[in-house]
C-alpha cells in the first residue's frame, strides 16, 4: 500500500504541532495506515493529531487506540463533557473532524482516565 498522501491542513497542524519531530509523526501516522487499512481516512488521522498535541509518546498511543478501535479516537477528540462525574452521560460533539481543522470548533482536547495533564 501507498503512503497516505495527507490534506494540507494535517500536514500544516503536524508541522505545528510536531516542530522538529514533524516528519516523525507522519512517519508513524503513514506505518499505522499501511499496516491498518481502515485508519486510511482524514477525519480518523485529523482526531489522532489533535489528542496527541505535538507529543509524539502520546501520538503513538492514540494510533494504538485507533487500531483497538477507531471510534475511541474519534469519541475523544470530538466529544467532551462538562461533568465532574466519573461515568457522566451528557457528552456532546463540539467538533468534526470529517471538516479540516480550519473548520472546527478548536478546544482544549477532551481528558479520560490516566491522560490528565
Amino acid at each position: 500500500m501507498k503512503p497516505m498522501i495527507f490534506k494540507d491542513d494535517i500536514i500544516t497542524r503536524i508541522k505545528a504541532d510536531f516542530g522538529s519531530n514533524a516528519d516523525k509523526a507522519m512517519t508513524a501516522l503513514n506505518e499505522a495506515v499501511e499496516k491498518t487499512h481502515y485508519l486510511n481516512v482524514d477525519r480518523i488521522i485529523r482526531c489522532i493529531v489533535f489528542l496527541a498535541e505535538g507529543n509524539l509518546s502520546d501520538l503513538n498511543m492514540y494510533i494504538k487506540m485507533a487500531i483497538l478501535d477507531w471510534r475511541d479516537v474519534i469519541f475523544c477528540a470530538e466529544y467532551e463533557t462538562l461533568s465532574e462525574d466519573l461515568f457522566p452521560n451528557d457528552y456532546k460533539r463540539l467538533r468534526d473532524f470529517n471538516k479540516t481543522f480550519a473548520e472546527c470548533t478548536i478546544s482544549k482536547k477532551f481528558k479520560f482516565l490516566g491522560n490528565e495533564k
